[in-house]
């Protein structure tokens, strides 16, 4: 690797060139970009042989900003869609029966990824409905169904299928905000919180983007008969319901 230090190398144990799957190594891509955070200034610049390692070149004054984002993954204080994307690519490695590395210009694996070698506790799984809002910017078919990603803020990308009409019907909103709602797969992570993949979208609607004032204006328009003191209200009813 180069002394130069605006290079990082992430590597996938096992795999090579030749049987890493293309479509596999796009979706890996995709989570490393979250997960840094500068995919505009970050540029592969070469794939080495052996265990298939990527390596990438930092673009000149990106330099600070990726080794801030890096520690702050270290330390699990980074942007939560930096933690759920890196937990995310350890995931995916234990499900391609592997590991992998991230690691410095000095060879020093940085950012840890055990994958399959991880030894916590098995986490809690469990299938159940669900509906959240993202960005929808991915769509592709399928003999069978309809492949859908959604970029969220609570969950991070989070894989969907769907029939092939709602797929249709969806591609309307490429690159828009919608809410979805089906079931998926609900597992709780290392840190306590739940992360939600293998989702089924069984209905959606766009999100209409509305200013403050244009919110506020439309719920004066209703005409609602407000009581005089509505947070005591609230809390009467609170208490009354238990």
């Amino acid at each position: 690797m180069s002394s130069d230090n605006t290079f990082y190398k992430f590597k996938v144990e096992g795999f090579t060139l030749e049987s890493m799957p293309f479509g596999r190594l796009i979706e890996y891509y995709a989570e490393l970009a979250t997960m840094i955070g500068q995919e505009d200034n970050m540029h592969l610049v070469d794939v080495e042989e052996s265990s298939h390692a990527n390596l990438f070149k930092i673009a000149p004054n990106y330099e600070s900003a990726i080794t801030t984002r890096i520690s702050a993954i270290q330390d699990k204080t980074a942007p939560r869609l930096a933690l759920v994307a890196h937990d995310k690519i350890n995931q995916m490695l234990a499900d391609d029966n592997t590991s992998g590395e991230f690691t410095d210009h000095l060879g020093r694996n940085i950012i840890l990824f055990p994958g399959v070698r991880h030894d916590t506790p098995k986490l809690v799984s469990m299938r159940d409905t669900a509906t959240f809002i993202g960005e929808l910017y991915q769509i592709a078919g399928t003999n069978k169904d309809a492949k859908i990603r959604i970029k969220t803020e609570l969950y991070g990308v989070v894989y969907c299928t769907t029939t092939k009409d709602i797929a249709k019907a969806l591609s309307d909103y490429l690159f828009e905000q919608i809410k979805v709602s089906g079931q998926g797969m609900w597992t709780k992570n290392a840190n306590g919180g739940w992360d939600i993949g293998d989702f089924t979208i069984t209905d959606f609607l766009p999100v209409q983007k509305e200013s403050l004032r244009g919110t506020v204006d439309r719920l004066r328009d209703l005409k609602l008969n407000w009581p005089k003191d509505s947070l005591a209200k609230l809390k009467h009813l609170d208490e009354k319901s238990g």
